[in-house]
């Protein structure tokens, strides 16, 4: 792979070298024409090119205006001295600044890092001879050389001038490089048990790693003598995604070159050397975690407490455990002998990798047509998420089609890349054409597929409101809604909102959908709804996409409830089959994409059920691409779109000011997708700025399992208070990733045992959870476990061993008896059943048990729930959150939710976004405005219609444009005035267009209006510049009709 970070011209350059270098002297004299026979030339000048001796070295054939510009002499290898000026954007040889219309540069370079699959950086270590190892090292260099010629040609234009003068420049590049054999541990360190903490390296041995430092310096020394900086805009995370297939691709080529059988993994992003076993890959990927380990056993030895060490203190017993540790263990002198050794104690035999393998000879048409249908397969993946991907992507895929098959240079990801837009995709099973058009500057891709989904979508909710029956009784609703119970009244404006909803649903025809925020109580208003529907002697059936939200509308009286997937599949198969009398309820509709909404559609057409759904934009979205909220927002006119913007769950008015704030305002069409962005990000910091005032949010100090202590410790303490104080609802805690539910519910059972709430392990499976990660569950009595499917239990009862729903996925039970043949296992509701171990297994591939640990939930399977308090628990940092996943995790409480956040996390990815040798410090107002910005973040989907429809809709708004300046120019001339012409002529013909029957409130009409628009922002600023020449034209003439005439000279 290749990944990239910036360079600081403002930091000291002497310690950039000293970090590149790792600490090695500079030489003395330069190896390749060293004439002292004394010298050890041989071995210095193997060292030298095969990348072991890891000072720097300046790139081949480095151009003469780009060496003149910086003062490099190419003659001999670069000194500290030079290196360090360069890295100040100096000149090497004066230490002047480099030239520029004196304009300051803030970046210096770019680090763009070549790195092999570790099995290839093993056979580069360990694997047959030195000069085989050495050849294999020349492979990973000769790879990333011609990554950087190309990276060099995509970078290397120097933009001048500005508006019309606005032009480039091409020009020479340089680069320096360094090479490096090993990864560098780094662990999370936190100075005493209060202080703060930062990510450091390991004074310890590292993985053997091979990777390549290529430092381009930002700098583009053009043919006129202009010496400008690179066009960094072209650096991009798609762009990183290119060079390093090519990297991949060209590296495979190299190795075949050798003889060296190699293959692509799994996920076609990185080439492998088959010789070398996976359990070696392994091994040499994850030895360093036990580091920290190591020192922490040493100090509670000495019965001292890691926690309250202060960093030095952790620092150095670091190295002296780790140290005893590798020479009690290891006799070799370096890092390779060990590593050997290591290998040895594996089993694992490190002969030659060169085994004369040829690959198989393909034509240039065969590796087309073979990388084509790789590429296909990986562009179809990626548009099952998203419905709009940036061009480029194109080309990542068809170089990652490529590796596998072999590659020439460039020019053959050019030639797949033009396939697949000749060819089209298989997508959702069907043949389909890609759609490439620009949006906001950028080149964008659609499939045709993807769109006929959304346009049908539409075309079948304008079908539905059409239809205009369904309603409900008004008189039954008004019973129905007095026999509820519920209490409009103690909140009067929440109360008239619900009561609003409520008439919008019952009395809408075929379609409607409730917006509502979280906790606004839109299950609850379905009871009535509900009732009155089965007054009339309709059938009600509810759905949401997983089991666990289906089943929970049957609080609201739904007795029929189905996971959507289940649901389609028995429309399918006829085994359910709704009328024209049926009602289909449908939750979490933010979570339903146009496509699984599409097949709902088209059963709805057959069957011809009405529609009601629930929902909310800000909270969970769809996985798969598009959003079909947006659809029904466009789609809907607002009496049938009723909306609730105030909650209930909250019981104070700070709480749910502080949940408000992280609510986005939506998609706001009269700002830019950045000042939306920033307008999120800035309402995230006030609510984090209210949460810190009130003691709320906490960045916690320390390494990942300090962190996930404290998080455990936290919700047990809170566990015991509400216990005491007698609340119900309990605490609750959810957290970005299975790997941190995972982590967090280990650590509150290890204290949970530890107190004596649970006893000894009865058991211990073998278990894996969805993802397929697998692992060894122990289990009790008094366990909570997480359930991964749907289970049935079986129950005894006077009519003997039934068989009844247990709990869904997502759902924690709790183990009440661990016997041979299974489980008793007890759900929140009481109900209490054996389950068999086969009822459990993963028959289809492991045999595993689907059983994983219980208390935290992820913030998808949170969604829905309420507690009296709950944590939002972010282990592992922001970086993974977004604003609807923030949203839903600061929503679930009553009475307070706790925010815990890992700092070491933050502290990371504030200083990866920050270029190398950034002087300035990492301030705690950094991390805070870190996390705003993360927890701000609310990118809504895309969709594919909007890609084709706004070029059409630029189209058509031109002309529109253009002939309403006409009509201006020609009204004025006959003496009239062009906006009230204009506001007389728009008011007449919406009046004469509305037939009798179709009329739709003016609301209406002015959202459809706004949506139209907002498919192409940029044809919208186009009319508007058009309104205001025209209006600027016709004060003219005003000022000029008002003017006495003047005669020349007065």
């Amino acid at each position: 792979m290749i990944t990239y970070s910036k360079i600081s011209a403002k930091g000291q350059g002497a310690l950039i070298v000293d970090y590149m270098k790792e600490g090695r002297a500079q030489a003395d004299k330069d190896v390749r024409i060293e004439e002292d026979p004394s010298a050890d030339r041989g071995g210095r000048l193997v060292a030298y090119y095969t990348g072991r001796d890891g000072r720097g070295a300046w790139m081949a054939g480095m151009g003469s205006r780009i060496a003149d510009q910086l003062g490099v002499d190419t003659s001999a290898p670069p000194t500290d001295a030079a290196l360090a000026r360069l890295y100040e954007a100096k000149r090497a040889d004066t230490g002047e600044a480099w030239s520029g219309q004196g304009k300051k540069r803030d970046l210096s370079a770019w680090d763009f890092t070549a790195s092999p699959d570790k099995s290839v950086s093993l056979a580069a270590e360990l694997c047959g001879t030195a000069l085989e190892r050495a050849a294999i090292w020349h492979a990973i260099h000769q790879a990333g050389e011609e990554t950087m010629h190309m990276i060099m040609d995509h970078v290397g234009v120097a933009r001048r001038g500005d508006g019309k003068t606005a032009h480039a420049e091409e020009g020479e590049t340089a680069y320096v490089f360094y090479r490096h054999h090993t990864a560098r541990p780094t662990l999370e360190i936190q100075d005493g048990p209060d202080g703060a903490t930062a990510v450091i390296e390991v004074p310890v041995a590292g993985d053997p790693q091979s990777h390549i430092h290529y430092h381009l310096f930002n700098a583009v020394a053009t043919q006129s003598g202009h010496l400008g900086s690179l066009d960094s805009a072209r650096i991009t995370k798609t762009t990183s995604f290119l060079f390093g297939a090519y990297f991949q691709a060209i590296l495979a080529e190299r190795l075949r070159e050798l003889g060296i059988e190699v293959q692509v993994d799994e996920t076609h992003r990185a080439i492998r050397v088959t010789a070398v076993p996976d359990q070696a890959r392994d091994f040499f990927s994850k030895r360093h975690k036990d580091t920290q380990k190591r020192a922490e056993d040493f100090v509670a030895s000495q019965g001292r407490e890691w926690q309250k060490l202060s960093a030095e203190e952790k620092f150095r017993i670091l190295s002296q455990t780790n140290q005893i540790f590798r020479q009690a263990k290891w006799t070799g002198g370096n890092e390779q002998e060990i590593w050997a050794e290591m290998a040895k104690e594996l089993g694992w035999e490190t002969s030659s990798v060169m085994t004369g393998h040829k690959a198989q000879s393909l034509s240039d048409e065969e590796r087309y047509d073979a990388a084509y249908q790789v590429a296909i397969k990986l562009v179809a993946d990626d548009f099952k998420s998203a419905a709009v991907l940036d061009a480029e992507l194109l080309r990542v895929h068809a170089a990652r089609g490529l590796i596998g098959v072999g590659i020439k240079g460039e020019q053959d990801i050019e030639r797949v890349a033009e396939l697949i837009k000749k060819r089209g995709i298989v997508f959702n099973g069907v043949q389909t054409q890609i759609v490439e058009r620009s949006q906001h500057n950028t080149m964008r891709i659609a499939n045709r597929e993807q769109i006929r989904i959304e346009k049908s979508v539409s075309q079948h909710i304008e079908r539905m409101l059409e239809d205009k029956t369904g309603r409900l009784d008004p008189e039954v609703l008004r019973r129905a809604i007095a026999a509820s119970g519920l209490d409009f009244t103690s909140e009067p404006e929440h109360g008239a909102a619900q009561l609003a909803a409520i008439h919008a649903l019952g009395e809408a025809d075929r379609i409607a959908f409730l917006m509502g925020v979280a906790g606004a109580g839109k299950t609850a208003l379905l009871k009535p709804l509900v009732s009155a529907w089965k007054e009339e002697g309709r059938q009600v059936v509810g759905t949401g996409i997983a089991w666990r939200q289906a089943e929970a509308l049957r609080d609201a009286g739904i007795d029929r409830t189905y996971a959507l997937t289940r649901l389609l599949s028995e429309f399918k198969s006829g085994k359910l089959v709704l009328d024209d009398k049926s009602v289909l309820v449908i939750d979490e509709m933010s979570q339903i994409a146009p496509k699984p909404f599409l097949e709902l559609l088209e059963h709805q057409k057959k069957m011809g059920f009405s529609m009601r759904m629930l929902g909310d934009r800000d909270q969970g979205q769809a996985i798969e691409a598009g959003d079909s909220i947006e659809l029904l927002l466009r789609a809907l006119p607002p009496s049938h779109l009723p909306q609730i913007t105030s909650t209930l769950r909250q019981k104070f008015q700070r709480d749910r000011a502080i949940a408000a704030l992280f609510r986005s305002d939506g998609r706001d069409l009269s700002k830019t997708e950045a000042q939306q962005r920033e307008a999120d990000v800035v309402r995230a910091g006030e609510a984090l700025d209210m949460k810190r005032a009130d003691g709320t949010v906490r960045l916690v100090g320390g390494s990942h399992r300090k962190v996930v202590e404290d998080i455990a410790r936290l919700y047990l303490r809170r566990r015991d208070m509400l216990l005491a104080a007698g609340y119900t609802r309990g605490v609750t805690i959810s957290a970005p990733t299975n790997a941190d539910v995972a982590d967090i519910s280990q650590a509150i059972r290890a204290h949970l045992k530890a107190r004596g709430e649970i006893g000894e392990d009865r058991a211990v499976v073998r278990a894996i959870d969805q993802r397929g990660e697998q692992y060894d569950l122990p289990l009790t009595i008094d366990d909570r476990v997480r359930l991964f499917d749907r289970i049935e239990c079986r129950v005894k009862t006077p009519h003997g061993v039934r068989r009844h729903s247990l709990g869904s996925n997502g759902d924690f039970v709790t183990v009440r008896d661990v016997q041979e043949n299974g489980l008793v296992l007890r759900n929140r509701q009481g109900r209490e059943g054996f389950v068999s171990w086969d009822d459990l297994r993963d028959v289809k591939h492991t045999d595993r048990i689907r059983l994983g640990f219980g208390h935290a939930m992820t913030i998808d399977a949170a969604q829905g729930i309420t507690s009296d308090e709950h944590i939002n628990a972010m282990p592992r940092g922001t970086a993974s959150m977004t604003g609807f996943m923030a949203y839903v995790a600061e929503t679930r409480h009553v009475y307070r939710c706790w925010t815990m956040i890992s700092e070491a996390a933050v502290r990371e990815a504030e200083l990866r976004s920050r270029a190398l040798g950034d002087p300035d410090p990492v301030r705690m107002a950094d991390l805070w405005n870190r996390v705003a910005g993360d927890l701000g973040r609310h990118d809504y989907k895309a969709l594919g219609l909007d890609l084709v429809m706004g070029q059409q809709e630029l189209d058509r708004l031109r002309a529109k444009a253009l002939a309403a300046a006409i009509n201006s120019e020609r009204v004025q001339m006959a003496g009239r005035i062009p906006a009230a012409e204009l506001q007389t002529k728009r008011e007449n013909s919406a009046l004469e267009a509305t037939a009798p029957g179709d009329w739709k409130d003016l609301t209406y009409l002015l959202k459809q209006t706004g949506f139209e628009l907002s498919r192409a922002m940029q044809a919208e600023a186009r009319r508007e510049q058009v309104a205001e020449q025209a209006r600027k034209r016709q004060e003219r003439e005003r000022v000029r009709e008002r003017a006495p005439s003047q005669a020349p000279g007065m």
